[in-house]
């Protein structure tokens, strides 16, 4: 198949990193790829680094129309089966250029999270131009359905799989992993991965710290990430007073050697979340998991056996949730296990590209049997 995938965004968070590696994974199993992304991006750096070809289209949204016809012109000369749009802006630029009945491959729609999408007639339009719809969690999908802007049938959830070689039990890593990360006591560690967002509930984690503290009080709290939320979040922790047993790691590229540090990983989104990539790490690295029930976070995350799920928002269950696992070393180990194996069974990178090229195929069967219907008109 030839594939184009386009991106707007210029960060590099989970969604951007579920791109890259799709585009890696079907580029090796003999799939030509193109990458259409701002050249400024972190998407393009990385896709460049890893011999992908990268076609520059900035995406500005005040270039909407002319943006559209730049893409319509490149599906002409690609002749791509599939196109694939990712983020809002690169979603209309290829609904406004690749109109049903004016390009050759099939169109397709990834909707990574969870915001809900209202059914108004812009929406309806812009889902009504795609032949298929891709989620990365069964929820994402059922909320489209309901909203009436994606039948079931015209639609698949596909997790982002993770490299069970590379995010895995680290055991031997644990003490170099404190290290680099400065913790110097063998207290308990709480850690999280997430872009410094408001979405991602990091001030929500802040309050609950005073009372992890008070009844887990050498426990240290990592946050591993950069993002627009930093400075207010640094300040937050000095105001309750918790600044000594927060540690701002910054983005970090080692995380499979970071999460051996962590005896619990937590995640405290408060919203917009798919299936989140971080959350299934630290499953595939045996570290037991406190999250939120946001999006498709309960498809990772199953509540008593993986980890515990608490209400967003809610510092008070969070702080009881952490500090539960803290002092029950069998459940952290017993759910860790357990995390390992669901990630091994439902998120593997193997399932992801099988998952990919199954629902490819059949975007292409259902165009050409369109295409074919259309052909065959019916005499006076």
């Amino acid at each position: 198949m030839r594939i184009v995938h386009t991106e707007s965004s210029t960060v590099m968070g989970g969604q951007e990193r579920r791109v890259l590696a799709e585009s890696i994974g079907m580029r090796d199993r003999g799939h030509d790829l193109w990458i259409v992304t701002p050249p400024d991006g972190a998407l393009a750096g990385r896709a460049r680094d890893v011999g992908l070809e990268v076609i520059p289209l900035s995406f500005r949204r005040w270039r909407l129309h002319a943006n559209a016809r730049s893409l319509a012109s490149l599906v002409h000369r690609l002749e791509p089966d599939i196109v694939n749009s990712h983020s809002s802006a690169d979603s209309w630029t290829a609904a406004l250029g690749l109109r049903s009945g004016s390009r050759g491959g099939a169109l397709v729609r990834s909707r990574h999270i969870s915001a809900r999408v209202e059914p108004g007639p812009l929406h309806r339009f812009l889902y009504g131009q795609a032949d298929f719809v891709i989620t990365t969690g069964e929820s994402v999908r059922r909320d489209l359905a309901k909203s009436g802007l994606v039948p079931l049938e015209r639609s698949a959830s596909i997790p982002t799989g993770v490299d069970l070689d590379h995010y895995r039990p680290m055991s031997e890593g644990r003490a170099e992993a404190r290290r680099v990360l400065g913790i110097s006591t063998e207290g308990p560690v709480l850690g999280v991965v997430a872009y410094l967002r408001e979405d991602k509930g990091h001030a929500v984690l802040l309050r609950a710290i005073p009372e992890i503290l008070r009844r887990c009080p050498d426990s240290v709290i990592v946050l591993v990430g950069d993002g627009p939320e930093r400075q207010r979040l640094e300040k937050q922790a000095r105001s309750l007073g918790i600044e000594g047993a927060v540690r701002f790691a910054g983005l970090r590229e080692d995380i499979p050697l970071v999460l051996s540090a962590f005896d619990v990983f937590c995640l405290p989104s408060v919203r917009n979340e798919g299936v989140p990539q971080s959350v299934l790490q630290a499953g595939a690295a045996a570290v037991p998991v406190v999250s939120t029930a946001v999006g498709g976070i309960p498809e990772a995350v199953v509540h008593g056996t993986t980890g515990t799920v608490v209400p967003p928002g809610d510092a008070g269950a969070l702080a009881s949730a952490v500090c539960d696992l803290i002092g029950d070393p069998a459940a952290r180990s017993r759910f860790g296990q357990a995390g390992r194996a669901h990630v091994s069974e439902s998120f593997s990178v193997q399932r992801m590209l099988d998952l990919t090229e199954e629902a490819y195929a059949a975007v292409l069967r259902s165009a050409a049997l369109r295409a074919g219907s259309r052909r065959v008109q019916p005499g006076p």
